[in-house]
């Protein structure tokens, strides 16, 4: 289970440091941008879920005009970080629309139904504790017609930490990620259409493996297990690890693996 106010603590004592860590979050999307403009979609309400520093919400306020959008994160300090950001930018270019920014879990959405006409979010998923009941609750506040985008990270992220810490630690250290197969499978049990989910892999080099936990540490990515009795900090932890990655390391270098799941599905319109 994902330790809820642990990961709080760590994303409001990073929000600062998010951007400039987050570059394959950005990337990631990027990407899921690139599929959002293949949907004819002419949206007056969105919700950004999982917000963090509020990037996505300042790209989708210049690509939507007249829209209320709503900033939703469980850090206060993310919060914080996105409405500098966003309302920097608004005198320039978002005319008529509407920001707001909620603190709140993910998984308990305060939302009446039939609210949104586009949920979107990003790179979040991984800090549910259950995934049915979040899609339920985002199923139930998008309107009849109305989109649900996302991205979120597959099973084969970090299987390289994964498997060299189950072997030197009976605590475990990396969270777990959902299959494709699973996601379609809670969408279609919710009720979503057309459910279109796709992947992509990235592997990101890293010449000292300290760099790698300073960048999972600077975004505030760390595991959120209620579980830390070894923190992955720890000096001798980092050298059990270090020796281990010479099993998966290439002329000095250690990769990790991360796999990127874009999916996106619709709510039944009432027509």
């Amino acid at each position: 289970m994902i330790d809820k106010e642990f990961k709080r603590k760590a994303f409001n004592r990073h929000a600062k440091t998010y951007d400039q860590y987050s570059s394959l979050q950005d990337k990631i999307s990027d990407n899921l941008f690139k599929k959002l403009n293949l949907v004819k979609v002419r949206p007056n309400s969105i919700l950004d879920l999982g917000c963090g520093t509020g990037r996505n919400g300042k790209i989708l306020n210049k690509k939507f005009t007249k829209i209320k959008l709503i900033n939703y994160d469980f850090s206060i300090n993310m919060l914080g970080e996105a409405k500098r950001k966003q309302h920097n930018n608004a005198n320039h270019s978002l005319g008529n629309n509407e920001l707001s920014y909620v603190c709140g879990d993910i998984e308990e959405l305060p939302f009446p139904k039939n609210t949104f006409d586009i949920i979107w979010s990003t790179s979040s998923f991984q800090w549910c504790n259950n995934l049915s009941n979040t899609f339920k609750e985002i199923q139930s506040i998008l309107k009849p017609g109305g989109l649900f985008i996302f991205s979120t990270f597959g099973p084969n992220t970090l299987f390289e930490l994964k498997n060299i810490t189950k072997k030197i630690s009976k605590y475990q250290k990396t969270n777990d990620f959902i299959e494709i197969k699973s996601i379609k499978k809670i969408l279609d049990a919710e009720g979503f259409i057309d459910p279109i989910i796709n992947s992509e892999e990235f592997c990101l080099a890293y010449k000292d493996i300290n760099m790698l936990f300073l960048d999972l540490k600077k975004i505030g990515a760390s595991s959120g297990f209620e579980s830390k009795k070894i923190g992955l900090s720890s000096k001798l932890f980092l050298k059990l690890i270090s020796d281990g990655y010479r099993k998966y390391s290439y002329d000095g270098i250690f990769p990790a693996t991360y796999e990127a799941l874009y999916g996106y599905a619709w709510k039944q319109s009432d027509k």
